[in-house]
């Protein structure tokens, strides 16, 4: 079996069907949507004409869609509030929306992430995203759709997320999250002790030391060698690899066109996870 390779439309300089095309010039296999604001613009991957159009790029790019991001919800602090609050009914409603979307357009996950106005700060916020997340679950799994989630969380602090909310949570794993918000663990050795089955796929991204902006992958902060190492040594197989690289933000910028920094990384990506159970030599 094989592995795969998409990236997320946030790094594209595009949204939405040019953003489809774009990822297909360059060669990726599959992207990971964002849902063009989703409750704040009305949910628009509901709309007929657009999903039209969705699967009009698909059809003539073999694009496939990874996942679904609810991006709106990072910005609304929707899943830090109580559920029966009027913000964590946006989460609820969101969620709802999202799984029919994802239905409509043949996409397997939803993307949930604690990030920004979102972050998961202290026990309270902790507690509160994981019954969001139970009942994210709940509802995405009525309908076959796959709840995933992203954080800086600590490996043990993942787990424990997991024993709240259940089997049915996957987490996508950010190589760099844990270089980057200076958590205790290494992302090698996150990889190793989550395992490949709560693993849904991987965020992949590098960094400068002072981490602004973004490297090319192995060329930055993030260990990046020992990640391939580690993912290997856990077996994951025939799953994502997602680049999350701002190639259009300096300082990144400044070593070529966004096409050939992301077309690099596309091949470093290939040549470390292309085949499971041993490494191409780079």
């Amino acid at each position: 079996m094989t592995n795969k390779f998409g990236i997320c439309e946030w790094s594209l300089p595009e949204r939405g069907v040019e953003a489809i095309h774009h990822a297909a010039r360059i060669g990726f296999e599959g992207i990971q949507l964002t849902e063009l604001g989703g409750w704040e613009t009305g949910f628009p991957l509901l709309k007929p004409e657009l999903q039209d159009a969705y699967r009009q790029a698909r059809e003539e790019t073999g694009i496939v869609f990874q996942a679904l991001h609810l991006w709106s919800l990072c910005r609304l602090a929707s899943m830090v509030h109580p559920v029966d609050s009027v913000a964590g009914q946006i989460a609820v409603q969101s969620i709802k929306a999202a799984v029919q979307a994802c239905c409509d357009l043949n996409i397997p996950a939803i993307m949930v992430t604690s990030g920004f106005l979102c972050s998961i700060k202290n026990r309270l916020d902790f507690e509160t995203f994981a019954s969001h997340l139970k009942i994210a679950c709940e509802i995405a799994g009525e309908k076959e759709v796959k709840i995933v989630f992203e954080s800086a969380l600590s490996a043990s602090e993942l787990l424990e997320m997991r024993s709240i909310v259940g089997n049915a949570l996957h987490i996508c794993y950010d190589t760099f999250n844990p270089v980057r918000f200076h958590m205790e663990g290494k992302p090698e050795d996150d990889i190793i002790n989550l395992g490949k089955d709560f693993i849904d796929h991987f965020h992949l991204k590098d960094g400068p030391e002072h981490m602004v902006g973004c490297s090319l992958l192995g060329q930055g902060a993030g260990n990046f060698q020992s990640v391939v190492e580690a993912v290997h040594s856990v077996g994951y197989q025939n799953g994502w690899f997602i680049t999350e690289n701002y190639y259009d933000m300096f300082p990144l910028n400044q070593q070529g066109s966004f096409d050939e920094l992301a077309a690099k990384d596309l091949a470093t990506m290939r040549a470390s996870f292309a085949k499971t159970g041993r490494m191409e030599r780079l």
